[in-house]
């Protein structure tokens, strides 16, 4: 399968939208940083699309994350849409998901930042509290520091 990487702005918000079409492995990853830098060098925020990627490796990992640690020094954001079935399973078993924002699609992705939520919270949504503000004890299948 052919490897495209393609870039455009949104006019409703200021947004840099990636394409990623193919494989983002070790062959094709470098080729992210270009639209980064473009992205970070603007101090843009960026909505990395990979509806269309089929496969993502731990090179293609390495620069999603590259590309969010760059963003987040400038104070822009990244936000992931995909519905692809390995993307989101490599995603959420290196749990990149609860580090960066993965929405199902561009539209969503849109939303996403429309809606003033435009800083990920890194630790996941807020634990729910008991009475006197502790958190309640993990659920049994919940892993837990020692």
């Amino acid at each position: 399968m052919d490897f495209r990487i393609t870039s455009t702005t949104i006019e409703d918000i200021p947004v840099l939208l990636v394409a990623v079409v193919g494989e983002l492995d070790l062959g094709s990853a470098e080729e992210l940083r270009g639209p980064t830098e473009v992205a970070v060098s603007a101090n843009c925020s960026l909505i990395l699309d990979l509806s269309q990627c089929t496969f993502i490796d731990s090179s293609g990992l390495r620069a999603v994350l590259q590309t969010n640690h760059a963003l987040a020094q400038v104070g822009a954001t990244l936000v992931i849409a995909t519905q692809q079935p390995q993307v989101k399973r490599v995603l959420s078993l290196t749990n990149v998901n609860l580090l960066i924002p993965v929405r199902g699609s561009v539209r969503d992705a849109c939303a996403w930042f429309s809606d003033g939520s435009n800083v990920p919270n890194a630790a996941g949504p807020p634990r729910p509290t008991q009475a006197g503000g502790t958190p309640p004890p993990p659920a049994p299948n919940e892993w837990s520091p020692a």
